[in-house]
């Protein structure tokens, strides 16, 4: 069985002002970004002990009956595992025999959730809701069922409840935040930050979460103003602990791998430079920002290639390609939009043979990116088995990924003799075209990003 006053460092005769404390402790040694299941054994023990019910319904746990006892002891275990089947059987069984044991329906709705039925999960948590009003942890989970099933007004709505009943628990506001960032209502998730980090000033708990929020808003947001500004807040807020230095360089170092990933190059650069600054020793620090700023070098000069009058905008659009492919080698759509960017160069090897010469001259990283492919491109020697290699390929593309391939009855799919330009189905978006979703940003800052 769990050991929830063990999980909290706390003896059983805790009063509710020792377990908040206990909480705020290891919330602060083990924040979620960092140690994500960690912190949900925390948040866990702290919502079952904090509520004056299921507290006395968990110190009942032990007079069980030795059968029914053992089978929520497994049950508990199964779902720590990963194991939802076999929890659900179980905490199915202890159920049958205590229906109305709040902290054992609770445990059955998270098994239900991790398995993917969130319409059981629901059922169970609204109950829960409905005869313990007052309890905050019960209203978190309904939420979180709600944002799982992707009804983010409703769990809004549980969120705010949850958040009136217990203003302390950070799950509930970092919960409440993202659902408004779900629902790219970013002047909500915004407001809601500023109204947590009140809270917290006023009752003096960490609050470096929230500040994470701020900096994640503001690149959503595309504010770099205020990006550097709370970036220089958290590292102030670092340097007055010396025991925060290393959970905000974390933090920071999690966040410049995401929005590097998103496109935003000088945001992670700025990021990973102020987490460095945190914790200057830390090796894997160091790799993850030589590794950002090389990446940031090599997007950069394909900016540098976008706007270079002598390159057809083809080729840097094709490397960009292959800087945002996904990481799975089988990806059927990235293995297609692959070859087709290659066939566009294959297809008209006059014009752009001078063109990757100029490209391995003055922007040799970027050459680097499929130098394999440009060396054979620019060997005009192998030219006939060059187009014989890529006249195979697309056979066998065609027939594995038919539908990829797939033209309007008018029009022809691209012959090799003669050669001739393959034509995409619809129009050509160039990267600095407006993006065609209307928002009125370029296509690379947009839906090409």
């Amino acid at each position: 069985m769990k050991d929830y006053y063990g999980t909290l460092n706390i003896t059983r005769s805790a009063t509710p002002a020792e377990i908040k404390k206990a909480y705020f402790t290891l919330v602060r040694k083990f924040p979620p970004e960092r140690h994500p299941q960690e912190f949900m054994r925390i948040r866990e023990a702290y919502e079952v002990l904090i509520d004056e019910n299921t507290r006395r319904q968990y110190d009942l746990i032990d007079s069980m009956p030795a059968v029914v006892k053992a089978y929520f002891q497994e049950g508990s275990q199964a779902l720590n595992e990963g194991n939802t089947g076999r929890a659900i059987r179980l905490l199915e069984e202890v159920r049958a025999v205590h229906p109305n044991f709040s902290v054992v329906n609770s445990l059955l709705g998270d098994a239900y959730l991790a398995n993917g039925n969130s319409v059981k999960a629901i059922r169970i948590f609204e109950n829960l809701a409905a005869l313990e009003p007052t309890n905050a942890g019960f209203a978190r989970r309904l939420a979180q069922a709600y944002a799982r099933r992707g009804w983010y007004r409703k769990a809004i709505d549980q969120y705010r409840r949850a958040l009136t009943l217990d203003e302390d628990n950070i799950s509930l506001w970092l919960g409440l935040i993202d659902c408004y960032l779900e629902t790219d209502d970013l002047i909500r998730a915004q407001e809601t930050v500023w109204e947590g980090l009140e809270v917290s000033n006023r009752k003096g708990w960490d609050n470096l979460e929230l500040y994470y929020h701020i900096v994640q808003i503001d690149i959503y947001s595309h504010d770099l103003d205020n990006l550097k500004k709370h970036l220089d807040e958290m590292k102030t807020k670092a340097l007055e602990k010396e025991e925060e230095k290393d959970h905000v360089a974390w933090f920071l170092a999690i966040l410049a791998k995401q929005i590097h990933r998103m496109g935003l190059y000088e945001q992670a650069a700025e990021t990973i430079e102020t987490a460095f600054s945190l914790k200057p020793d830390d090796e894997e620090l160091l790799n993850i920002k030589e590794e950002i700023d090389a990446q940031s070098a090599v997007h950069l000069h394909l900016r540098e290639l976008e706007e270079d009058a002598a390159i057809d905008s083809r080729l840097p659009e094709m490397l960009a390609f292959e800087l945002q492919m996904c990481d799975d080698q089988f990806c059927a759509q990235c293995i297609v939009e692959q070859f087709l960017h290659e066939m566009e160069i294959i297809m008209d090897l006059e014009l752009f043979r001078p063109q990757i010469l100029r490209l391995k001259k003055n922007y040799p990283a970027l050459y680097e990116l499929k130098k394999d492919f440009f060396n054979n491109v620019i060997n005009s020697k192998k030219e006939d088995q060059l187009l014989n290699t890529y006249r195979k390929k697309h056979k066998k593309l065609e027939k594995l990924y038919p539908e990829k391939f797939a033209l309007d009855d008018d029009d022809e799919m691209y012959g090799f003799e003669p050669p001739q330009p393959y034509v995409r189905p619809g129009p050509k978006i160039g990267r600095n075209d407006p993006c065609p979703c209307g928002s009125g940003k370029k296509y690379k800052k947009c839906c090409g990003a």
